[in-house]
Order: structure tokens, then sequence, then C-alpha cells
């Protein structure tokens, strides 16, 4: 670290890489020193766009090895994780590891072992976790006993394919998926114990995997959640992410992309929490970070850890079986 500022190298600028990089540069504890990709022009692009002159390279194994670098930040494709976390610990660097952790759940565990095996930290970009307005809904409902979850994009609008491809994402439900059932783990305080789902292939046409799905949820501490993910089209009142934690006489709506949490307590007026971030994609971004810094700092990750990656993969592909078999399932035989 230089200056209590952790020199980072980011892998991968494309969509995700940009935002990853405008939190990093706007980050007093970080210091984007690095920008890596492939594609050494997406690279070039990306370094010209910041505020100060930064690294390239289109060698991630240069970049990882790099003697000036404290900590990577991973936003590649899903199905390249595996392959960039396992170099990445092995290289001693601490990562912070876009969601999906990685395309399957022994991957995984393979990262969490590789992690635990060279002393590394490793945290994963459940960016959610630690955006204001969630944060603002927890203080209000510290043990709700529902939790939902409504997400729902417009697949009309995508303008890149790659994640219908689930050799490459992990599926076309799961690769978003995953955010929705960690925020749920995280709000419930608790972890999810039994499944129940409907859906399928509903909007994308011959996409051939589930892109729509409805699902119950069981938390171990006797609470209960409901998830609607999709691709069907987002509503302008609900937004693409919108969550509720549901107490005893209190209740919190999460809105707007997270931006916003509606409280309510009863016998009481209706309280409203708004996010100064404007871009909704940088939502709980900056404070990642921070976050981040602060784990590599005190030498201890305190959320979004990787065994939170590899359980929120795992109920997500339970779910999958439960909308193949028809059956609940229970996730304790999954981990």
């Amino acid at each position: 670290m230089v200056a209590n500022r952790l020199r980072v190298a980011l892998i991968g600028c494309g969509f995700q890489g940009h935002h990853l990089a405008s939190a990093l540069t706007d980050s007093s504890r970080c210091r984007l020193d690095l920008c890596c990709d492939t594609d050494l022009g997406r690279a070039e692009a990306l370094a010209a766009s910041l505020p100060r002159p930064t690294r390239v390279s289109d060698d991630w194994q240069a970049a990882i090895n790099d003697p000036g670098i404290d900590a990577v930040v991973i936003a590649t494709t899903t199905h390249t994780h595996l392959e960039l976390a396992l170099a990445t610990a092995a290289a001693g660097r601490h990562v912070l590891l876009e969601k999906p952790m990685a395309a399957t759940v022994p991957d995984c565990l393979a990262i969490e072992r590789a992690v635990a095996e060279h002393g590394v930290l490793m945290m994963i970009g459940y960016k959610f976790r630690f955006a204001p307005a969630v944060a603002a809904a927890k203080r209000l409902v510290p043990h709700p006993v529902v939790v939902t979850s409504h997400t729902m994009y417009d697949a009309s609008q995508e303008t890149s394919g790659w994640v219908n491809d689930r050799a490459l994402s992990g599926g076309r439900l799961t690769s978003s998926l995953v955010h929705s059932i960690d925020l749920m783990r995280d709000l419930a305080g608790s972890e999810i114990v039994r499944v129940q789902a409907e859906g399928g292939n509903l909007t994308i046409k011959g996409l051939g995997q589930p892109d729509n799905a409805v699902a119950t949820v069981r938390f171990a501490n006797g609470s209960i959640g409901a998830l609607l993910h999709g691709s069907a089209g987002c509503s302008d009142l609900l937004s693409t992410w919108s969550f509720q934690t549901i107490g005893v006489g209190t209740n919190a709506t999460i809105h707007d992309h997270a931006r916003r949490a509606a409280l309510h307590t009863a016998g009481a007026e209706s309280e409203s929490f708004v996010d100064p971030v404007v871009d909704p994609f940088q939502v709980g971004m900056r404070p990642m970070m921070e976050a981040f810094a602060d784990a590599v700092a005190r030498g201890s990750v305190r959320s979004a850890r990787p065994r939170d990656g590899t359980l929120s993969l795992a109920i997500c592909r339970a779910i999958e079986t439960a909308i193949a078999t028809g059956e609940p399932q229970d996730i304790q035989r999954l981990t």
C-alpha cells in the first residue's frame, strides 16, 4: 500500500470494468494503477477516460505478478473466474472477484481452498450489501420475518448477449440471480435452507434454459422469503432491483436500483432514504471498494466473503433443479 491506499490492478475492461474503475477512482482508500484486458484497445480506452495516468496491459499473468500491485479486481466473464482467481491467489494478491464467483459450485469451493491456502483475502462483488439504502433498511428491520426480492430485466434492451451463453456466464438466470439471493441472505441475517420454484424459458426464444423464475425460500431462523426474477421487462414503479424486508411492526422497501428506501414503523410517519449517487450502476460500488481496502488493512473480510459466493451460487442451482424437477430442494445437502 502507498500512503494508505491499496494499489489495484483491474482485469476486465468491459461494461462492469468501467463501473468498477469509476468506483476505484472515487475511492479514498484505493488507487487504480493498472487496467488489463486481452483486448489491449479496450484497456487503453478505459485508461484514457480516467483522471490520472494509468498503466495498461493485455497480459493478465504479468498484471497479477506486478510488484507494484497489492490487489486485483477481476471483472471478466464468469467462465474465466476460476483460472484467474486461482492464479491471483497463488501470486499472493488480494482479490475482489465479480459475481457470480464461478460457473459451478465445485469451482467456487476450489477458489475458497486456494484463498485459504495462500493466505490472501477475497471479497465477492456483491455491491448491494454496501448500498446506504440497504444499510438504512437493516437498521430499521434487523430481524425480518419475511424478505422479498423483485428483479426484472428487459431482455429487449440488452446489447450484449454473452449472459445468454451458459458456458460463458454460468446461466442466464443465475448470472444476476446470485445478487438477489445474496442480498436476501444478508437482509435476513440467516441462511436459506430450502427452496421451491417454478420457471422456464419464457421470454428469450430458443434460449434453452430458464430466464424467468418465481421461488419461495425458508431461512434457518424460521423466517421466509419470496422472489421474482427474470427478463420479461422492468417496471418504472419497482425498477429492475427492489427488495422488501418485513419485521413485526416495521418494514422497509428498497427500490430504484437500491438507491432509495421507504422506511415504515407502525403508528409513525414513513420516512425516505435517498442515496445521492445518480448512476444506478454505481450504487454500493464505492462503499464496497472502501470495505475491501479496510478488509486488507484489517486482515479479515467481514462481508461478501468467498463462502457467500459459494452459497449463493448453490442456492441458484437449487432453484434451477426445483424448476426442472418440480420438487423442493434442501440447500444443506448441496454444500
